[in-house]
């Protein structure tokens, strides 16, 4: 293989048929010296060879003729081997020095003394990252088994994402798995209810992690004291999960502020005083209506109990708390959610609960812009660590991508997820473009500060634990993992 030409960042390797059985996303060295380039594959094309056209015409015209040129000297394996060379178009990462790494190194090798040869993942690893402080072994690549450091997810925004059915819910479980297993603590919301089963091992019995789960079940065993909620996050549900009108909020302001001084603040006494006072009728319904919703879904009860300081202070050797939404309406959801960030928000601040990774699955379903612009914000402050899951990249909003530091990126196909995966800034449009589409069912391609911003091409591993979420088939041979 030799170095054809260079384009900004893309270079083309000319390289003879037998040397053309590579993949997308394996690693190539163009080595001169001390000194490589790295490069990743992401296309293999037809090399453009001068009077090619007219050979095809003369090989066309002699097949259907029945014909065969004589060849004593046997120069056509030559010919041969000439006419179906290829192009294979890859990515400079990076730039390895025998001191290390360079990134903004502009050196490039001699076309014609340079080896071109293949290097592996694992080793290009090593060269960009280093060896990993708390490594997490995440799956396979092109034969070898692949580790990323906790570390690097700590204190970052990650996002993962991908068609339905490819592997995405599979991917944070084991993350989640391994993370709770070097003593870390979590969040997760489960929108499916498939996260539940992350405390047993596949045949029923316990696993690595069976006592550091908890299941939280909104409005049955996890709910929340209506003094402990307080006032602004009471407001917030009602503006931004109900749309209640300014008025409305101003006047049931009013209502609470008298009840606490009186201390008289309860359910009832809350019903019972927009009931009684005198205001407008529709400023009335709005609240009765809306109230009815928030405080008869069972999530909140009277008095002053806390239930996140009590999850995340019940264990001092890591912990998976699974908020599980499957059975909730979408509003109760959604009040659920807003409640859970403005908690644990406030307990970070205060320091009362370790630093935490947050895990929003589903998160089209749910995502907004209140207290998550804040999380995503002051998140190195207050010690969240967010993981966004979802299949629609497009409804994320954009202040993630920006502030996004690791993208674990699943198949994709259509144009326009394509587009709004670039606006991730740790990658160029052309890999993802090229290699989305071509990753088969549980392979996700990495990028990101977790790999050193160069990506990596993985096929996610299996853990000892009760995967749920399950695509349900009626052809019980097609179940696949999702």
């Amino acid at each position: 293989m030799k170095i054809l030409r260079k384009n900004n960042g893309t270079f083309e390797i000319l390289a003879l048929p037998g040397d053309t059985e590579i993949e997308r996303g394996e690693y190539i060295a163009a080595v001169e010296g001390d000194k490589a380039l790295i490069l990743e594959v992401i296309d293999v094309e037809y090399a453009d060879i001068p009077g090619l056209l007219e050979d095809l015409l003369r090989e066309l015209t002699l097949q259907k003729a029945s014909m065969s040129i004589y060849d004593p000297h046997g120069v056509s394996s030559i010919t041969f081997s000439i006419r179906e060379s290829k192009v294979i178009v890859a990515k400079l990462r990076t730039v390895v020095w025998r001191d290390g790494v360079r990134l903004n190194s502009l050196w490039i090798p001699s076309r014609f003394t340079s080896k071109i040869q293949r290097i592996p993942t694992s080793e290009v690893l090593r060269h960009v990252k280093g060896e990993p402080q708390i490594p997490i072994e995440i799956g396979g690549s092109f034969g070898e088994q692949i580790a990323i450091d906790a570390a690097d997810l700590d204190n970052s925004l990650t996002i993962v994402t991908g068609r339905k059915g490819t592997g995405k819910s599979h991917l944070v479980k084991v993350l989640l798995y391994e993370l709770v297993r070097h003593g870390c603590y979590a969040l997760v919301f489960d929108i499916n209810g498939e996260y539940c089963g992350l405390g047993h091992a596949k045949e029923g019995e316990s696993n690595d992690v069976s006592d550091k789960i908890i299941i939280a079940r909104p409005c049955i065993d996890f709910k929340v004291g209506l003094e402990t909620m307080g006032l602004d996050v009471i407001m917030d549900i009602l503006e931004h999960v109900f749309a209640t009108p300014q008025n409305s909020i101003r006047e049931f302001a009013r209502l609470w502020e008298y009840l606490e001084r009186s201390g008289k603040l309860t359910i009832e006494g809350l019903l019972g005083e927009v009931r009684r006072v005198h205001m407008n009728e529709a400023v009335r319904d709005a609240l009765m209506s809306r109230l009815h919703v928030i405080l008869g879904s069972g999530f909140i009860i009277d008095g002053d109990y806390d239930p996140i300081y009590q999850l995340f202070n019940s264990r001092e050797d890591g912990l998976l708390v699974v908020v599980d939404l499957s059975r909730l309406r979408p509003m109760v959801r959604r009040m659920v959610v807003e409640y859970v960030l403005s908690g644990i928000t406030r307990h970070l601040s205060e320091g009362t609960i370790p630093p935490l990774f947050l895990v929003s699955e589903e998160a089209h379903l749910y995502v907004g812009e209140t207290y998550w612009e804040d999380i995503v914000t002051r998140m190195r402050h207050l010690g969240i660590s967010p993981i966004f899951v979802t299949n629609q990249p497009d409804s994320i909003p954009e202040l993630i991508y920006r502030q996004a530091d690791n993208l674990f990126l699943f198949n994709f196909v259509n144009e326009n997820d394509l587009e709004a995966l670039s606006r991730f800034s740790h990658v160029d449009s052309e890999t993802v473009k090229k290699i989305a589409p071509s990753l088969e069912l549980g392979q996700a391609l990495i990028i990101g500060s977790i790999v050193g911003n160069i990506p990596i091409l993985v096929k996610i591993k299996d853990i000892n634990a009760r995967v749920l979420g399950r695509t349900k088939r009626f052809f019980k041979s097609l179940e696949q993992k999702v």
